[in-house]
């Protein structure tokens, strides 16, 4: 904190990028994270983040974030092979901050006594990418070294909670300058840039202040003609018993997904979690 509500950080850290990445892997609500992050989070990278807050009104919370990296994705310290990578993201409390950060933990545990709203909105630029889905997914080579184009993501999402009762939703929007990687002769090479689009919604209720409820529902859908890649649905039904809050807990889930090119698949997951 170097100046006011100014606080600048340095190093490898999440992008602020999709609300569902940025929440630990400790907090999270199901077993895992959705579809949507991953097909489209933009994870962790090595640079500067200025962040900033200031309040419109008594409860009305205003907070933003610049992110400058290099673009190439976690532990990558030299070798940048295209531009940087830009993110900024504004967020928005209009009945003022969550408890102990619960905008961006799973579950309301706080039982919050008022509703509490966060909606963040996030712009992600990342000049000459070399990788399909800008600083995530595979490399795309070429006859010369590595084909590189202009990725931009769009985030939008929400986070609500209320006595008990906690509601998230996502939307990430991809798209690229040149989603078909060439080589110099403008021959294609056959690796694309994933574009298209993700919708997550998950909601949850905590039955007690131990045992939880969820759902969610998940939507994936890539450009077709692009990436000849169908429509994806996925269903969730999840439990949670927290017998420490999130530091010592029981989740289970079960997923169900359609999948639009491949054979639908039905997965079953329990795990218990532990952190300090």
């Amino acid at each position: 904190n170097f100046s006011g509500n100014f606080v600048l950080w340095l190093g490898q850290t999440k992008l602020p990028g999709n609300r569902e990445r940025v929440i630990s892997s400790a907090n999270l609500q199901q077993v895992d994270r959705s579809l949507l992050n991953s097909r489209f989070t933009i994870d962790r990278d090595m640079g500067i983040q200025l962040r900033h807050h200031f309040n419109l009104t008594d409860t009305f919370l205003v907070k933003e974030i610049f992110s400058m990296a290099q673009g190439e994705g976690r532990n990558i310290t030299k070798g940048n092979l295209g531009g940087h990578q830009y993110t900024t993201r504004v967020e928005l409390f209009p009945f003022g901050d969550f408890a102990s950060k619960g905008d961006y933990k799973g579950s309301d545990l706080k039982f919050e006594q008022k509703p509490k709203l966060s909606l963040g909105f996030a712009y992600d630029f990342n000049n000459n990418a070399s990788k399909t889905r800008s600083n995530q997914g595979s490399y795309m080579t070429n006859d010369v070294g590595y084909f590189s184009t202009n990725i931009s993501t769009l985030f939008m999402d929400a986070m609500f909670k209320y006595k008990g009762f906690s509601l998230m939703a996502e939307y990430a929007d991809r798209k690229a300058d040149d989603v078909f990687a060439k080589n110099a002769d403008g021959t294609l090479t056959g690796d694309v840039v994933q574009v298209g689009n993700g919708l997550n919604l998950q909601s949850g209720y905590l039955l007690s202040k131990t045992v939880e409820v969820s759902a969610r529902y998940t939507n994936i859908s890539l450009d077709k003609v692009i990436t000849g890649k169908g429509a994806e649905n996925q269903y969730t039904l999840g439990l949670s018993k927290y017998i420490s809050g999130h530091s010592l807990k029981v989740q289970t889930d079960l997923s169900y997904t359609d999948i639009g090119f491949k054979t639908n698949q039905l997965l079953y997951r329990i795990q218990v979690d532990i952190h300090f």
